[in-house]
């Protein structure tokens, strides 16, 4: 019986082992700069908007404003759909700072401020009073950071 289960096993084992990437195992809510980039791009190119993509924004706070500078240009922003998608992301960056953000320093919103700044400056007259509520939205969520 054994012996007829051994080659299965081994199948199992080597399937199981060459599945797990280690070099990218981290604690839990511990996301890379790669992680941030990633979930960036896939939300603003497709507009689709995962529980994953959610969790990695709301763990990340400033970061996320970086990834955004790092994977779209002005008129990919400066589009109305990537001006919304944009918004979106930043103000999930900023959903719970105090409890979620775990790095101090991206709770403070100086990277995103300047994101939307500049938003504000290359997208259309229809985005400016989106950019300002989400702007008063993160300011007053960072607040609460501390």
């Amino acid at each position: 019986m054994i012996s007829r289960l051994f080659p299965l096993m081994v199948v199992f084992l080597a399937l199981a082992a060459s599945g797990q990437d280690w070099q990218d195992c981290k604690p839990d809510g511990d996301y890379s700069f790669k992680d941030v980039k990633a979930a960036v791009r896939r939300v603003t190119t497709t507009g689709t908007y995962s529980g994953w993509d959610e969790k990695t924004f709301n763990r990340s706070g400033d970061l996320v404003a970086v990834a955004v500078v790092h994977t779209l240009d002005d008129s990919q922003m400066a589009s109305l759909e990537g001006a919304e998608n944009v918004l979106v992301v930043l103000r999930a960056a900023f959903a719970c700072p105090s409890y979620c953000v775990k790095v101090a320093d991206d709770r403070h919103p100086s990277v995103t401020l300047l994101l939307l700044e500049h938003l504000r400056e290359i997208a259309g007259v229809k985005m400016q009073p989106e950019i300002d509520d989400a702007k008063k939205f993160i300011l007053q969520q960072a607040s609460k950071a501390g």
